[in-house]
């Protein structure tokens, strides 16, 4: 599957995570407009980066976190302290953690392509 693909779906089930946490005490505020920032967070994943520790982004509003795949803590970035908690419980699920780590298992898969220059195709079929 397509990473952007699966991070749209783990956005939309992140956002309704933290709506549904954060209202379990007070139901009426779901429909606040405290809550509409989690509708436009954004997750964002460098499949192809080289660093040992896989990790995501999670943006919600101006502020943005860095949490590690592997362990499900926060590495960098500052969220408001109950997000930051809810992000690492949600990530610690295990489906949501597996589609995360398939972002990246997919990219590993993944085989290039060669590109020959259309002047060279000759030299490179023989060879």
């Amino acid at each position: 599957m397509n990473p952007r693909k699966i991070l749209d779906k783990l956005e939309h089930d992140l956002s309704h995570f933290l709506i549904s946490e954060m209202c379990r005490s007070d139901p009426a505020k779901r429909s606040s407009p405290e809550m509409y920032k989690y509708k436009g967070l954004n997750i964002t994943a460098d499949p192809n980066s080289m660093a040992q520790e896989k990790t995501i982004s999670v943006r919600i509003g101006v502020l943005e976190a860095e949490f590690k795949i592997n362990d499900c803590e926060k590495n960098s970035g500052a969220l408001a302290p109950e997000e930051e908690r809810l992000i690492m419980i949600w990530m610690g699920q295990s489906d949501n953690n597996h589609q995360l780590r398939q972002i990246f298992l997919n990219q590993k898969q993944k085989k290039e392509l060669a590109i020959i220059p259309f002047d060279l195709e000759e030299v490179f079929e023989k060879g």
